[in-house]
């Protein structure tokens, strides 16, 4: 039953390795510092108290959220 589960085992493995190695994103320099700067946003709105995401337009329009 040993050997069973360890091709099984292997098997799942090489489909997620496949599956992860698929289903990458690579993001540019630009888009990656516009998620750091909406996370960090986010965290200094929760840190506040005030509602994330934000209701001003203005700033939605800032971060890109809309």
């Amino acid at each position: 039953m040993i050997k069973v589960q360890k091709k099984v085992s292997r098997y799942l493995a090489a489909i997620g390795k496949r599956g992860g190695l698929a289903s990458r994103r690579e993001l540019t320099k630009s888009q990656a510092r516009q998620m750091v700067a909406i996370r960090e946003a986010k965290r200094v709105a929760v840190k506040a108290g005030k509602p994330w995401p934000p209701g001003d337009r203005k700033l939605r329009k800032l971060l890109k959220l809309s």
